[in-house]
């Protein structure tokens, strides 16, 4: 997997010469189909990322978080299991059921089922995609993603590096580029757990004809 072409950012500030190569190594990114949703917005509409309570508490932000949760308790669950698989039976239960009320609510706030899968170019600190409109390099933009298979949902902020004409033969006219300019470390985290288990998927899926 190569980087992202604009890998460079990890925070609110661009990170420049050695820091912005060291940057680029941390990340990988994926060809991805995921649900999205985007808007521009104010640069000042941007929250700060060291402050949680500024971000927006949605069906989004919900998700992601329990995701957090989720893999936190991965490890106790195990070791729950092991000394009273009853009481770890039940308690997957309440995951389960935890799990189905954050995604009836993602699915209210974002119809999930009326959506269409779009391809990206994802990583952990931006993705591209290709648009209808232009978008001029320096627009601001909020990002909703839900990542497949999971359907887990985040919202970050990123600042448009590029925008390209495609192809005449591409069924959207331009593709854009985004740096992360405001998202918070768990949900980076989350997107760092996901570029990896598509990775893995990836290549498994390629491995198996020549097997």
């Amino acid at each position: 997997m190569s980087d992202h072409p604009a890998d460079h950012e990890n925070g609110m500030e661009p990170v420049t010469g050695r820091g912005a190569e060291k940057e680029r190594r941390r990340y990988f990114r994926i060809e991805d189909e995921i649900i999205l949703f985007f808007r521009e917005i104010a640069p000042d509409e941007i929250p700060d990322n060291r402050s949680p309570r500024e971000f927006p508490l949605d069906s989004f932000a919900l998700s992601a978080r329990l995701d957090l949760l989720t893999q936190e308790s991965r490890t106790l669950l195990r070791r729950v299991e092991r000394e009273s698989p009853e009481i770890g039976d039940f308690l997957k239960v309440l995951e389960r059921k935890i799990d189905l009320i954050a995604r009836t609510f993602l699915n209210y706030e974002a119809n999930l089922s009326e959506q269409s899968l779009q391809r990206v170019s994802l990583s952990a600190s931006g993705l591209s995609f290709d648009v209808d409109k232009p978008c001029a390099a320096g627009k601001v933009l909020e990002i909703k993603m839900v990542l497949q298979p999971e359907l887990v949902g985040l919202t970050a902020y990123g600042r448009v590096v590029y925008c390209n004409k495609n192809a005449p033969d591409s069924e959207l006219p331009y593709r854009i580029s985004v740096d992360f300019v405001g998202l918070r470390d768990n949900d980076r985290e989350l997107l760092i757990r996901h570029v990896v288990r598509r990775q893995l998927q990836q290549l498994r899926n390629k491995k198996r004809p020549l097997e």
